[in-house]
């Protein structure tokens, strides 16, 4: 029995690593424990299943800077675990001049063609993740010269 139990810890300690890969392709990691017997090589014991999902994680900067040099020109949320997600930017007017449900898709501090003025701008981000649920977040960021 000692040595079912070591098995069965390295499997745990091992599926993490084996599953890497598969968690940013799947949004998700499946787990399964097998215990083999080290006399014969012979499956002792199979376990159910697990689905696990990555727990959501969103990050949101508070400025960018939109000039062209290739450093912070777009704003926009970064994270994993992410299944749905919607971020609308408001001018001080409350004018939405920003809308967007794909997380890929940043903003690049254009507004109907033209560059918007430095300045603070609200925003309103509405994001889903399997294991964490929804996150309402509103909050203002700023466009830097």
């Amino acid at each position: 029995m000692k040595n079912i139990q070591k098995i069965i810890i390295l499997l745990i300690w091992l599926a993490p690593m084996v599953t890497k890969a598969q968690q940013y392709e799947n949004q998700s990691i499946n787990y399964r424990i097998v215990a083999v017997s080290s006399e014969n090589n012979a499956i002792e014991s199979v376990s159910n299943e697990v689905k696990l999902y990555l727990p959501m994680k969103i990050y949101l900067p508070t400025a960018f800077t939109p000039n062209g040099d290739g450093l912070n020109d777009t704003f926009g949320a970064v994270g994993e675990g992410i299944e749905k997600y919607k971020l609308v930017v408001y001018n001080r007017w409350g004018e939405s001049i920003f809308a967007t449900q794909n997380v890929e898709e940043k903003w690049d501090g254009m507004h109907k063609g033209k560059p918007v003025p430095f300045g603070n701008y609200n925003y309103k981000l509405v994001a889903y993740g399997k294991e964490f649920g929804e996150v309402n977040k509103t909050g203002t960021l700023t466009v830097l010269n």
